[in-house]
């Protein structure tokens, strides 16, 4: 077993997976097979409801959360995986302008 210290979740639903999810899950696949995404686990998942928490539906697709800090990112782009892994995964900080909600702990 990997030593996993966060947990990456990218949501693939039908909303994020129609503004590019399914690049997105693939750019943080292939840091993992780079080996540069070693302390995380990676999960694909279903529709997560935060882009249906919104007052225009699908607003912050596609969407990643961040565990255990409980981050959770939106209108996240392929762009946007190299700084996700270096400042968040990396360093633990908060990517602060993805962010969209954050579990209270």
């Amino acid at each position: 077993m990997e030593d996993c210290k966060r947990h990456i979740f990218v949501c693939v639903g039908d909303r994020c997976a129609d503004k590019g999810a399914n690049e997105l899950l693939d750019a943080f696949k292939a840091h993992k097979k780079a080996g540069t995404l070693e302390a995380a686990r990676l999960t694909r998942t279903g529709c997560m409801k935060l882009c249906k928490e919104t007052e225009r539906e699908g607003e912050y697709s596609p969407v990643v959360v961040v565990y255990p800090e409980g981050v959770w990112y939106g209108n996240v782009g392929t762009g946007d995986v190299d700084g996700i892994i270096e400042e968040h995964i990396n360093k633990g900080r908060a990517v602060e302008r993805l962010v969209r909600y954050r579990l209270e702990g």
